[in-house]
């Protein structure tokens, strides 16, 4: 019999087309006002040859060749996907085609794999001719694929040179239990019963609801471009990454949604939200950037006035991290939110804000279910918009280096509470972590290890108490803050490890930070400092026992500062792993003897500092 291929594309979205003698029909451009109805009779086709036992559709072939064992997925670079999606709330169906731009970068290439998680159906796989654009087409040769547990093998029509541009498409569809959110993909109900529908597919991966290749064994690839065509039914309103171009009606009853995100972006980050949303539009001016950015947020309606209240802390929010850490990273697209009916993630470019509204609520006088996380600000939207610069801007380059992302974003709440409040709320905030803090627990997660492996709760609260430490060891605010600002900007669009900070670290501060990083971001365990400081006449004793609560042992520097006279004087000691002591001689008698930010050090600490009956005094 003949293949089935897909036919050319029209506005960016979906057809399929019979095929005779195993050659693609050419088809003129399609008519967008009967598009739906042939996706559907395609689909219905496509459907009945598989149930009949076919398993690749091909030239008339019904089995694909062989193909060698072999992780081929490290053998390319994507730079463009390309989704035409249609969403079909009431069957909670998601169909569609994906079409594929990578280059060859280990070849000869002839075997191109991708990941879907098994439940999910592959129709249909094409190789293209030429380049992906949001409106291109889609049609080609009919190759022979397997979709076996989690990979999807494509065998291309030949092998392709290292430097080339491979591209191909492929059609697939999934139903999803609504009562579950494995599938990457929720098909859920407003509280007035209307469609609503969204994706979270953090540890899953983006293959558990599109054809890709899967971040979890690959998320150092981050393709270079995202275009996104989704169509729904009439009345409900499709919030994807990037900026919309445009909206279309291929036929009565269904509206498309065209999608353009023109940034590296890791695959767990592409979204698709479709509700009755209201679209609120307005525009940002931000540091650094000199035309203004589109600020968008998409919520159900009964929720505008809350949304409304809620999102006037995001001009000062962006401002705190635009300065911090450079520029808001995706201005040609926009700064976006998406009310969700989960907590909240952070796809680029279109947050998922599912929170409490906990600034409404203050102001109604109700009890805020979320009152904890959300006591010094709104923790959703305080949190999963730092990601945009750590996560999404700079990924990790290997999942042991997760904390690039959650340990930089918890700071950032940190850094929030400090530039509004001050660096004494900060400490008060970071004082809130730390009983949260394991001392068992490695920040480093190891090479190799995949999403369910590096989650962990204390890569948010540590990784963030390891920067607090590490800028009480710097002891240089200014070089501290050139410091992550540098590390954002060099790896902005790309991916990081753990010794890419290190050495920006150490090129800003001049100074090696090999020893830290192995004992904090290497090391388990936390550090006791448990002693004592006294002035006397004409001196300043430390008396310091550094032990540690695993096997590690951790180097803690001492900034003492005190007054002689009119005089004020600094000095800096180094708390060795074991027992301390020093004698610091003075001019004058000392007073106001401080042990400077001692308490930013994560660990137990129990130094009291004071003339000799003071200290008795406390006891």
């Amino acid at each position: 019999m003949g293949g089935l291929g897909i036919v050319r594309v029209c506005s960016g979205s979906l057809g399929l087309v019979r095929v005779r003698s195993g050659l693609f029909a050419k088809r003129r451009p399609c008519d967008s006002g009967k598009l739906a109805s042939a996706v559907s009779q395609s689909l219905r086709l496509v459907r009945a040859i598989l149930a009949a036992g076919w398993t690749v559709l091909a030239f008339g072939g019904t089995q694909a060749p062989p193909i060698a064992d072999s992780d081929f997925r490290a053998w390319y670079d994507v730079q463009t996907y390309r989704l035409d999606l249609k969403v079909e709330p009431e069957a909670s169906r998601l169909s569609g085609v994906v079409g594929i731009e990578a280059k060859v970068v280990q070849g000869p290439l002839q075997s191109f794999e991708l990941d879907l998680l098994s439940g999910r159906k592959v129709l249909a796989a094409v190789e293209i001719g030429g380049a992906i654009s949001p409106g291109s087409s889609l049609s080609g040769k009919a190759v022979p694929f397997k979709h076996e547990g989690d990979r999807v093998r494509i065998r291309l029509s030949r092998a392709y040179s290292v430097g080339q541009s491979v591209r191909v498409a492929v059609s697939y569809e999934l139903v999803a239990n609504p009562s579950e959110r494995r599938w990457g993909i929720r098909f859920g109900k407003t509280t007035d019963g209307k469609p609503w529908i969204s994706t979270s597919c953090q540890v899953l991966g983006g293959h558990s609801w599109w054809p890709c290749k899967g971040e979890n064994e690959h998320p150092s690839d981050k393709f270079a471009r995202l275009f996104v065509n989704a169509t729904v039914p009439k009345g409900l309103f499709a919030v994807s990454n990037g900026r919309l171009l445009r909206r279309s009606s291929p036929q009565a009853g269904w509206e498309t949604f065209h999608w353009r995100h023109d940034y590296p972006c890791e695959n767990y980050a592409v979204t698709l939200n479709v509700a009755p949303y209201v679209e609120v539009k307005s525009e940002l001016r931000l540091p650094e950037i000199a035309k203004p950015v589109p600020f968008h947020y998409y919520v159900l309606p009964g929720d505008l006035d809350k949304a409304k209240l809620e999102f006037q802390a995001v001009p000062r929010m962006l401002e705190i991290y635009s300065e911090a850490f450079g520029p808001y990273p995706f201005p040609n697209s926009k700064f976006g939110l998406v009310q969700t009916d989960f907590w909240g993630m952070e796809h680029s470019t279109a947050v998922a804000y599912g929170n409490t509204w906990p600034s409404w609520l203050k102001k109604e006088g109700k009890e805020d279910p979320r009152a904890g996380p959300n006591k010094y600000f709104d923790y959703i939207l305080i949190h999963e918009v730092a990601h945009e610069w750590w996560g999404n801007a700079v990924s990790a380059a290997d999942w042991g280096h997760l904390w690039i992302h959650e340990g930089f974003a918890t700071y950032t709440e940190g850094v929030y509470v400090e530039k509004l409040f001050g660096r004494a709320k900060a400490d008060e905030y970071f004082a809130t972590l730390r009983p949260r803090v394991s001392e068992q627990f490695r920040e480093y997660r190891g090479r190799g290890a995949l999403p369910s492996q590096a989650f962990n709760n204390n890569v948010y609260w540590k990784g963030a108490w390891i920067l607090n430490t590490l800028r009480y060891y710097v002891d240089d605010d200014p070089k501290w803050w050139k410091s992550l600002r540098e590390f954002n900007m060099r790896f902005r669009y790309r991916n990081a490890t753990t010794e890419d900070f290190q050495k920006v670290l150490e090129e800003v501060t001049g100074k090696s930070w090999h020893r830290f990083f192995q004992e904090w971001f290497y090391g388990d365990g936390l550090p006791t400092l448990k002693g004592s400081v006294t002035p006397t006449e004409r001196a300043i004793v430390v008396e310091v026992q550094n032990s540690a609560t695993r096997d590690n042992r951790f180097h803690v520097p001492l900034y003492l500062r005190w007054t002689e006279g009119s005089r004020s004087v600094a000095k800096t000691l180094l708390l060795s792993p074991g027992s301390n002591r020093f004698s610091v001689d003075c001019a004058e008698r000392p007073s106001d003897v401080e042990a400077v930010g001692l308490q930013r050090v994560l660990g137990v600490v129990d130094v009291r500092v004071g003339a000799p009956e003071a200290l008795f005094a406390a006891l």
